[in-house]
């Protein structure tokens, strides 16, 4: 796998139902963002919602 970092960049390719890709594309519109920048935004931000999960695993 690639180094990911300042010079490395991978690439992601998904396939959407056209009425997802149309609210991705109205909501970069309204928040004038790119699709890239949304995608990662969402991305990291799964961190925070696995340690949540498990933390939650590790009280039980």
């Amino acid at each position: 796998m690639p180094k990911v970092g300042k010079n490395y960049s991978e690439h992601l390719n998904v396939r959407v139902p056209t009425a997802e890709m149309q609210i991705l594309r109205q909501y970069c519109e309204d928040t004038h963002r790119t699709q890239s920048d949304v995608i990662r935004e969402f991305i990291r931000s799964l961190r925070s919602v696995a340690s949540h999960q498990n933390t939650d695993v590790e009280q039980r």
